[in-house]
């Protein structure tokens, strides 16, 4: 049993500036790979805005290392930049169920 700490970390990816065909036509598998990585619980947030040409993702893992590797999962990572930080707190709301009424 793996009983090493892990911590969550914040990405913060720069998209280029330049969508390229070639990057576009990238997107349907990196959704699939961000899909699959949530439903792990290796992802727990991923938020994108083409207005400011940034992506940030939120990560559990060990390591910055283990983050980078991650990352490297991510079909576009070649034509962006980013940043890892370590969070030492990241509250979210969740899913929240609506409460049932009999009325």
């Amino acid at each position: 049993m793996n009983n090493k700490l892990k911590y969550e970390f914040m990405v913060e990816i720069d998209l280029p500036q330049a969508m390229t065909e070639e990057f576009i036509s990238l997107i349907p598998e990196q959704r699939s790979v961000v899909s699959e990585l949530l439903s792990d619980k290796v992802l727990t947030s991923y938020s994108v805005s083409l207005e400011s040409r940034k992506l940030w993702t939120t990560i559990i893992g060990e390591s910055e290392n283990d983050i980078a590797e991650v990352l490297m999962d991510f079909p576009i990572i070649e034509y962006c930049e980013y940043k890892i930080f370590r969070l030492t707190f990241h509250n979210n709301a969740g899913f929240i169920i609506p409460q049932f009424s009999l009325n």
